[in-house]
């Protein structure tokens, strides 16, 4: 696929996220593609974090927290990201669906680039217009579940958003401990 490519599958994404879905299922990318594709998205959202923490200002009178080591952060995004994959997997089957794990990883993967190419677009609005960042920050939360929503339902063949809203509700449920307990300095 070439740049091109990419993007008209992310402008689908946003307009049909499930013909978007169907599009990346019927790929069928190899587990050494996926495996690959997931590495260089761990890689790509530690980068993008690391800028947020060096560009975005720091109000006045707060203290910047304390950085994450490098290997630490790598560690927590692919971590999070396994974790979601495996409860997106496990309570979508629960509900009956039919998914792979290897679909849900692709989409997920998608996903995430997806929202590392936000991220991006965020860095440079907290930059340049920081009064848009609230706004910018809340459309992206609705989209992404607007589109995880559709990816659900096209990887386990629900025929129902409902039902995919359930597995999104149920597996925040189940990975929030654990994602919590990968934070160092967190509750857990």
């Amino acid at each position: 696929m070439n740049p091109v490519g990419f993007v008209d599958l992310a402008m689908l994404t946003l307009t049909n996220p499930a013909q978007a879905a169907r599009r990346l299922l019927d790929m069928r990318p190899g587990r050494e593609v996926l495996w690959l594709a997931f590495s260089l998205a761990v890689v790509l959202q530690g980068l993008v974090q690391l800028g947020i923490v060096h560009f975005v200002p720091i109000p006045a009178g707060e203290s910047a927290p304390p950085p994450t080591p490098a290997f630490l952060g790598l560690l927590q995004t692919a971590g999070t990201m396994l974790l979601s994959v495996g409860a997106f997997l496990f309570v979508g089957r629960f509900l009956g669906g039919r998914a792979s794990f290897d679909d849900i990883l692709t989409l997920t993967i998608w996903l995430q680039y997806l929202q590392i190419a936000a991220m991006v677009v965020t860095l440079v609005i907290t930059i340049v217009l920081p009064f848009l960042l609230l706004m910018f920050i809340l459309a992206t939360a609705v989209i992404s579940l607007y589109v995880t929503l559709h990816f659900l339902n096209e990887a386990h063949q629900f025929g129902s958003l409902a039902k995919s809203f359930g597995v999104i509700v149920l597996s925040i449920l189940i990975a929030v401990p654990f994602v919590l307990a990968l934070t160092p300095g967190g509750p857990v």
